[in-house]
């Protein structure tokens, strides 16, 4: 069985079957050694659920998102950069026989075209983050 990490939010709207939720800020963003990089913890963050529950606006409930996706998430974010300017500084170095200099110059472009890959990553798959409503959290 997968592992899951639940998040609480808030029902914000409700139309033709869909709800509108904000995610509510967690321990974990405050805690995270990037927090002061993307300020997670001070954006609000808004997601469209399909759902039949009985819901009415301003329900606090518990959603969860599997595993995979965080650690793919993290991967795309954290690690796909570097080996992006790890593979465009070998390019530049060993197949072009670019100079020392202009190698480690032609890796910034690879951390930015990193960076607008991930871009269109979000966008493509923002719609495709499938989150469970675990339940309603009582007040």
């Amino acid at each position: 069985m997968e592992n899951q990490h639940e998040d609480l939010a808030v029902v914000k709207k409700i139309i033709d079957g869909f709800i509108f939720i904000e995610m509510q800020t967690n321990v974990s963003c405050d805690k995270c050694a990037m927090h002061s990089v993307c300020q997670g913890a001070d954006r609000k963050i808004r997601h469209k659920i399909k759902t039949d529950i009985k819901l009415s606006e301003g329900d606090l409930i518990k959603v969860q998102v599997s595993a995979s996706m965080r650690v793919f998430s993290s991967f795309i974010i954290f690690i796909f950069p570097i080996l992006s300017m790890l593979l465009f500084y070998g390019l530049g170095k060993y197949l072009f026989w670019f100079s020392e200099n202009f190698s480690i110059l032609f890796s910034f472009a690879g951390l930015m075209l990193s960076g607008i890959t991930i871009y269109f990553i979000d966008k493509k798959y923002t719609e495709k983050i499938i989150f469970k409503i675990i339940e309603k959290v009582e007040k």
